[in-house]
């Protein structure tokens, strides 16, 4: 298997976790060609990352790759439990694809002060800042997320909260997280593969912001 994805990416640490979880072997390669372009887009239709190559089948979209992953590799299994567990899973792996992380990606384009639109960096650090609150309602740690056993839920928030902690004080904001939520960060973090994906992100968007953030 062939995984396209980048270091800085949150979405290809997420997959990166359940690959190394699951103990699939695959390579790490960047886009061809660089993200969005023709060659790489002769692979992956959007452009996106991550996305992978099994064989001659290619995908990409995390949340679809993840299905994909623990249709084809069930065991071990990162949707524990029964039903309803399964569905609280995929609940909150939503809730962070589609709540919580667009409103701190939204913040890229507000990075320079010069053409920092204040109102609009204020509003999404605001609902950003919400939605982690609202969590303290969602989860009850057991230690992981959705029980006593890692699941697909865990696995796109941490290396989001980490790129929240290196971005916010851009803006002079600061990430605040509730007694919950920090339970279940150091229970998730204890785990080797957690640690490590969420360290070589952190590690790159370090480099990124070094960089200019180009």
């Amino acid at each position: 298997m062939i995984l396209y994805a980048l270091p800085v990416s949150t979405y290809s640490a997420k997959v990166r976790m359940q690959l190394d979880l699951k103990g699939i072997k695959y390579e790490m390669l960047p886009p061809p060609g660089g993200y969005s372009s023709a060659e790489y887009m002769s692979i992956i239709e959007l452009g996106t990352i991550p996305g992978i190559k099994d064989g001659d089948f290619c995908i990409s979209e995390s949340d679809v790759i993840a299905s994909y992953i623990e249709e084809k590799y069930p065991d071990p299994t990162l949707m524990p439990g029964d039903a309803e567990a399964r569905a609280k899973q995929r609940y909150m792996a939503r809730y962070h694809d589609l709540w919580l992380e667009p409103h701190l990606r939204k913040t890229f384009a507000q990075v320079d002060p010069a053409t920092r639109d204040e109102e609009v960096t204020n509003n999404l650090l605001d609902k950003f800042q919400q939605r982690i609150d609202l969590m303290e309602q969602l989860i009850e740690p057991k230690p992981f997320m959705c029980g006593d056993q890692i699941s697909i839920a865990d696995l796109a928030f941490p290396a989001t909260f980490t790129l929240a902690e290196l971005m916010l004080p851009v803006f002079d904001r600061h990430v605040r997280f509730g007694p919950r939520v920090q339970a279940w960060r150091e229970a998730v973090y204890d785990n080797p593969v957690v640690k490590a994906v969420t360290d070589e992100s952190r590690q790159a968007t370090l480099d990124w912001m070094s960089s200019g953030g180009g």
